[in-house]
């Protein structure tokens, strides 16, 4: 990796469920439609943060390992999810989901109780608030209900964000297979 010179390099690792590529590419247009001048979210870094790291300036590999562990032990059921809610933030503009989806709460939730018993620091300051972020602007707080988009959830990745270099490196990426699933290995 090529270092820029006078800024340190700085990795936040997360785990996210990630859109569909064709999804992805919907929400772009749509978002292209509000953001005037502001610049959206690349469509290959669209996700839903569900657990998300310290930052580090050096690549730290042992948190990378014990995150990949993580993500192999958690198990849970697909499920679908639809953002259909539009919200308006003073910095930010996202995509939410207008109700409580129990199934993403609960991988989320076990996500979080793995990691922190990996032993790895949890970003200070941050709390789970479902949401796929669209763009970032100055701008008045609002929201409102919107036909939304929606996907059959199979999947989460562990990504690592080479903050400020717009890279996203995924780590991992594991089906949901089931909850109650038994493993034979």
């Amino acid at each position: 990796m090529q270092r820029q010179v006078g800024r340190a390099s700085l990795y936040r690792l997360f785990f996210a469920l990630k859109p569909p590529l064709m999804l992805a590419r919907q929400v772009d247009r749509f978002a292209e439609g509000l953001a005037g001048e502001a610049s959206r979210i690349h469509v290959e870094h669209q996700h839903m943060t569900l657990v998300i790291t310290e930052d580090y300036e050096a690549y730290p590999d042992w948190v990378s390992g014990r995150l990949l562990q993580v993500g192999a032990t958690v198990m849970a059921d697909p499920f679908d999810l639809r953002l259909d809610h539009l919200s308006f933030a003073n910095r930010s503009v996202a995509l939410r989901p207008s109700c409580a989806v129990q199934p993403l709460k609960a991988l989320q939730r076990d996500l979080m109780r793995a990691t922190r018993d990996a032993g790895v620091a949890l970003r200070g300051e941050w709390s789970f608030s479902p949401h796929q972020t669209l763009f970032y602007r100055d701008g008045a707080a609002g929201q409102r209900r919107i036909e939304g988009f929606g996907w059959r959830v199979e999947d989460f990745v562990l990504i690592c964000s080479h903050v400020g270099r717009t890279h996203h490196e995924e780590l991992g990426r594991w089906p949901l297979r089931g909850g109650a699933q038994l493993s034979l290995f």
